[in-house]
C-alpha cells in the first residue's frame, strides 16, 4: 500500500473493489473475490461514516452486495432497502431478498423477489426469483435452498451475459441485449 493509496475517496475504493470481487466471481475465484468483497464494504464504511449529503443509489446497491457477499446481512438490508426506496435497480432487490432470507425473514425476502423489475430481462434471475417466491408463500420453503438457488441463477445469468456481450461486441445486434451489473 502506497502512501498515495491514502489519495484515493472512500466510494472509488469500494467501487474498484466491488468490480473486482464481480471479475473474481465471473473467473469462479471466489476466495480473492470475499476479499475483495471485503475491502469494499470497508471503503463503503467509510464512505458512509464521512456523512455524504446524498448517496448515489449505484453506491448503495455495490455498498449492498458487497456487505450481502461478506455476511452482513443487517447492513446489506439497511443500504438496499435505501435504494430501493430511490430507484429500482434490479441487484437490489435480488440482494435485499437473499439478505432476508438469510435473516429468516421469508416474508421480507418474497416480497423484495417479488418486486424484482421484468424490464431488466435477466431471465434466468427472474425465473428463479418467482419459483422461491412461489415456493415461499406457498409452502414456507427451507431459506437455505431458496438462497442457493438464487445464487446459481444470478451466477449463470451473469455467465450468460458475459457471453451475449462478447457476441455483441462483434458488431452482432440480432441477439437481444441482457443488462449486465
Amino acid at each position: 500500500m502506497s502512501f498515495l493509496s491514502k489519495l484515493v475517496r472512500p466510494e472509488t475504493k469500494g467501487r474498484k473493489n466491488f468490480e473486482r470481487g464481480r471479475a473474481a466471481e465471473a473467473r469462479s475465484d471466489f476466495a480473492k473475490a470475499k476479499a475483495y468483497f471485503t475491502e469494499g464494504a470497508a471503503g463503503y464504511d467509510a464512505y458512509f461514516a464521512g456523512a455524504p449529503s446524498q448517496v448515489r443509489p449505484s453506491h448503495l446497491v455495490m455498498a449492498g452486495v458487497c456487505y450481502t457477499r461478506v455476511g452482513r446481512y443487517e447492513d446489506a438490508l439497511r443500504v438496499l432497502a435505501e435504494c430501493v426506496s430511490r430507484k429500482e435497480i434490479p441487484d437490489a432487490f435480488v440482494n435485499a431478498g437473499y439478505a432476508a432470507a438469510k435473516l429468516g425473514r421469508s416474508d421480507e425476502a418474497a416480497e423484495y423477489w417479488a418486486r424484482y423489475p421484468s424490464w431488466a430481462g435477466q431471465r434466468k434471475v427472474e425465473t428463479t426469483l418467482k419459483a422461491q417466491v412461489e415456493a415461499i408463500r406457498s409452502s414456507g420453503a427451507d431459506l437455505d435452498a431458496a438462497c442457493e438457488a438464487v445464487a446459481v441463477a444470478v451466477f449463470e445469468q451473469d455467465k450468460l451475459n458475459a457471453r451475449d456481450r462478447g457476441f455483441r461486441e462483434q458488431g452482432k445486434r440480432d441477439k437481444e441485449f441482457r443488462q449486465g451489473y
